[in-house]
């Protein structure tokens, strides 16, 4: 079970703008820390590239890669420590900047429902389909569990939440897509 003081310190420190708010990217490690004590040996190492994603509609092409401090979101869009990885039940949380470094989640607001998100991992490709777009306050961590939105709840298929901040240009709120998982190959 992820500890929801460090999800709530990790969120807040890299989902975006970390520097307006303050907060140190050592913090933002350190808060992730106790999810990484609960996690399998398997778990990717920090910066290590995951994956890819697409998106069509956005006209994304992006690397995921493991963590979510500043020099991993500089460069890549995040996967959440302690959140699931793809071809696991679970969510899988991606963080992005909208507006910064290669601001990769610029265009999630145009996200409708059906529309495809794609992750290709280790040779199988993930194919998703919106269900749910929100904005939510930055404290509010429901997106993060393992059916998003829905509190203490228990995996029961796979998800794709995507996270940045809204408007653009400001840290005030979080604009969140999530899929569930259509197919595999």
């Amino acid at each position: 079970m992820l500890d929801r003081k460090a999800l709530a310190a990790a969120v807040v420190a890299a989902s975006c703008c970390a520097s307006v708010l303050g907060v140190p990217q050592a913090r933002a490690r350190i808060a992730a820390a106790p999810a990484a004590a609960a996690r399998p040996a398997a778990r990717p190492a920090t910066g290590a590239l995951i994956g890819k994603i697409r998106i069509k509609r956005m006209g994304l092409k992006a690397n995921v890669r493991q963590g979510v401090g500043q020099a991993v979101l500089r460069r890549a869009v995040g996967h959440y420590p302690g959140t699931g990885l793809p071809g696991r039940d679970g969510n899988t949380v991606l963080l992005g900047h909208r507006t910064t470094y290669l601001h990769p989640f610029n265009k999630l607001d145009l996200m409708r429902r059906g529309d495809p998100i794609v992750l290709r991992v280790g040779g199988k490709t993930y194919l998703y389909r919106v269900r749910i777009k929100r904005v939510i306050r930055p404290d509010d961590r429901r997106a993060l569990e393992p059916v998003p939105f829905k509190r203490r709840s228990a995996p029961n298929g796979q998800y794709v939440t995507l996270v940045t901040c809204t408007p653009k240009g400001s840290d005030r709120r979080r604009l969140v897509v999530v899929g569930k998982l259509q197919r595999k190959r």
